[in-house]
């Protein structure tokens, strides 16, 4: 992992710890919208399929909704596991580490 990269991380973290309540809402947000992105996914293909409308694109359309769904799926556990996780982690290990990345 480049080190850009590791810094946004921790830097997430460090977020999530000191604004909880901020880090389950943003999470929710996208939550959200991913399920309704998936079921309006879902709907398309259904239509097409009972139209009679079938091709290469219904599969890859209800694979995408498939996908999408399991994002939200995820994002969902993660907001339910991160209270639990967050007891663990050492915000002060993750402070000092943030500062050697950035100098």
């Amino acid at each position: 992992m480049d080190n850009s990269r590791k810094l946004k991380s921790l830097r997430t973290v460090v977020f999530a710890i000191e604004n909880p309540d901020e880090h389950s809402a943003k999470l929710t947000k996208k939550s959200r919208i991913l399920t309704i992105l998936a079921w309006f996914g879902f709907v398309i293909s259904f239509l097409l399929y009972f139209q009679k409308l079938r091709g290469i694109y219904l599969p890859a359309i209800a694979s995408l909704s498939g996908i999408i769904y399991g994002l939200s799926m995820y994002l969902d556990s993660t907001i339910q596991q991160w209270p639990i996780v967050a007891k663990y982690v050492n915000i002060e290990s993750v402070k000092k580490e943030i500062g050697e990345l950035e100098t």
